[in-house]
């Protein structure tokens, strides 16, 4: 009888862990994204930059409404870890969806060699990134991310070279956000590493 009991209590724990467990999942608050950084290289060692970053999306919605049901506690926080060559991964911070992007690309530019101002200058030219559209939306059983900004830079307050990137994908739904997530990361580190920083310096003549 004593060990019927005490199997019954360590199924009725182990139940109870299971539970809480997906009621925890269900109230997730914010959204995991690993950005993979590309190889290092120092074509561009000895450049300095402020970054600056705007938010020009005509529809700040990030989810349709079949996605927001899977993200209803959603913060808007997304918590973002770094992924280096070496497959190392270091959570960096929980981020709103502006400093996401600011943060993914310092870790580019800190990659490329960029020094990184922390203020802005005068002398310093300003690496500027325009969020245009970041839209998660859950069509039947599918997710689907599509993403875009323009990377620009300004010398003098005088624009002097341009770039526009966006990319889509899309994976089928499994249980929880876990596929949701997996998207996210995936065309957020493809557009963020999409962007050719060189030819940007370049065009600057910087």
């Amino acid at each position: 009888m004593y060990r019927m009991r005490k199997r019954f209590y360590s199924e009725m724990f182990i139940l109870v862990l299971v539970i809480l467990g997906a009621f925890a999942c269900a109230k997730k608050s914010y959204i995991d994204v690993i950005y993979q950084l590309p190889t290092a290289s120092e074509g561009l060692a000895g450049r300095t930059v402020f970054i600056e970053t705007r938010d020009l999306r005509s529809d700040k919605e990030i989810f349709n409404a079949p996605a927001k049901k899977n993200f209803e506690y959603f913060t808007g926080l997304f918590s973002l870890s770094l992924e280096k060559p070496d497959t190392t991964v270091t959570m960096l911070g929980a981020y709103p969806l502006l400093r996401l992007f600011e943060t993914a690309m310092k870790q580019r530019l800190t990659q490329l060699h960029v020094k990184v101002a922390d203020k802005r200058s005068p002398n310093v030219p300003v690496f500027q990134i325009k969020i245009n559209r970041f839209r998660i939306n859950l069509d039947g059983q599918k997710w689907k991310a599509d993403i875009s900004y323009e990377a620009n830079l300004s010398e003098d307050a005088h624009l002097v070279a341009r770039e526009v990137v966006s990319g889509t994908a899309e994976r089928v739904k499994i249980v929880g956000s876990g596929g949701a997530e997996k998207i996210i990361g995936e065309i957020f580190t493809e557009i963020i590493n999409r962007l050719n920083v060189e030819r940007l310096f370049q065009q600057a003549k910087l």
